[in-house]
């Protein structure tokens, strides 16, 4: 168009009109085109900051890590190996993982698949769920316990951990989770001798029932919603057996508090709910209830970065069997859902592309205000009798 105008000035004067009208579009396209480089140039340098500062997550840590809030390095794990910090250096030990077989791993992604297992240091699942738990000898005195549970069974397919990647000569494959410092498995540990199941020959049963909906089963819990958990152990057999009732309620406490314990005795670090063991008679049954009310406002945290069960909009307990209700979450939450489908493209990524838009903008910057030089040289000219 500009070459058009120009070449036809000389036979058609009359066309000065046009290129009048050219160069104030051309004063607009300036104005617009170096909001848009300004606005670029600040969105790559907020893309630099979140390259040499990223920002922690808000919920960087969880109550099931075996190292708190994770480790930031493999020489960062290494040194808290050393310290036995977290019974990390007995851990593994009893893992069968040596400290030059954990220093020989390399940076890597731990993929969640069907027979990945990871370490926790409480148990979320029911032993039907193929969760274990395995004992260690502590150096400061004592037996810890942890348990291995499947990936598959806590996250979705999609959910990747970065973390270090090694083979033990005992264990196997094996990957150390950098947000946790936890341990993952191909299958239940063969170097372990997993616990015996403490449910004895009581079977355990969970129920509930949304008091303010007057609704059992399937249901939305909505904010200040209360719920009635029942617990039930029945003996089967002929024989006495005992029957412990402790249920973990972590899970349900990130939305809710509890409203009435049913005489039971919370434990705020374990975030377990007890009551006193009783031993059934054959063919017996006892119950506990308990209620908890949910917030007011239902938080909009994030899910968490070393635990995907923590704040994923869903109450999950277990006893048994396992009860998982979804919840009315803020809408925030539902845009972090569609965030989690998009491809994870990487920082290296993000800034190339970045950069590119950039130099896109800035041609086309450079390029409108060479047209708004050109144009006032002509109508200059024109007016001057040159042309």
């Amino acid at each position: 168009m500009f070459r058009k105008l120009v070449s036809h000035l000389p036979y058609s004067p009359a066309l000065i009109e046009d290129i009048g009208f050219y160069a104030h579009r051309l004063r607009q396209e300036d104005a617009t085109r170096r909001t848009t480089l300004i606005f670029a140039t600040l969105a790559l340098i907020i893309q630099s900051l979140t390259v040499f500062s990223p920002p922690e997550a808000a919920n960087a840590s969880s109550e099931q890590d075996i190292v708190r809030g994770g480790v930031s390095s493999l020489e960062d794990f290494l040194l808290r190996y050393d310290r036995n910090e977290e019974d990390l250096k007995d851990i593994y030990s009893s893992i069968g993982v040596t400290r030059s077989e954990i220093a020989s791993a390399t940076q890597g992604t731990i993929a969640t698949r069907s027979n990945t297992y990871i370490m926790n240091r409480y148990g979320q699942l029911t032993s039907s769920q193929k969760e274990v738990s395995m004992s260690y000898q502590r150096s400061s005195g004592g037996v810890g316990v942890r348990y291995f549970s499947p990936l598959s069974s806590l996250t979705s397919t999609r959910t990747t951990f970065d973390g270090w990647i090694g083979n033990s000569t005992s264990l196997g494959w094996f990957g150390i989770i950098k947000s946790s410092g936890s341990i993952a498995t191909q299958g239940i540990p063969s170097t372990i001798n997993p616990l015996g199941n403490k449910d004895t020959s009581a079977s355990r049963t969970i129920s509930v029932k949304n008091l303010s909906q007057s609704r059992e089963d399937h249901f939305t819990a909505k904010e200040a919603d209360k719920l009635a958990y029942t617990l039930k152990q029945a003996n089967t057999t002929n024989e006495v057996t005992s029957a412990p009732f402790t249920v973990r309620l972590a899970d349900i406490l990130e939305y809710a508090t509890i409203s009435d314990s049913g005489g039971g005795v919370f434990d705020n670090k374990t975030k377990t709910l007890s009551w006193p063991e009783v031993q059934l008679q054959p063919n017996e049954s006892q119950t506990r209830s308990f209620v908890i009310q949910l917030l007011s406002e239902l938080p909009a945290t994030g899910i968490g970065k070393s635990n995907p069960t923590s704040y994923d909009c869903k109450l999950t307990v277990s006893f048994g069997n396992v009860l998982t209700h979804p919840i009315n979450c803020p809408f925030a939450k539902s845009v972090e859902g569609v965030f989690a489908l998009l491809p994870k493209t990487g920082i290296g990524i993000n800034i190339g592309f970045a950069i590119l838009l950039l130099s896109v903008i800035i041609f086309f910057y450079l390029r409108t205000r060479q047209l708004k030089t050109e144009i006032r040289i002509i109508r200059h000219n024109f007016n001057s009798g040159v042309i």
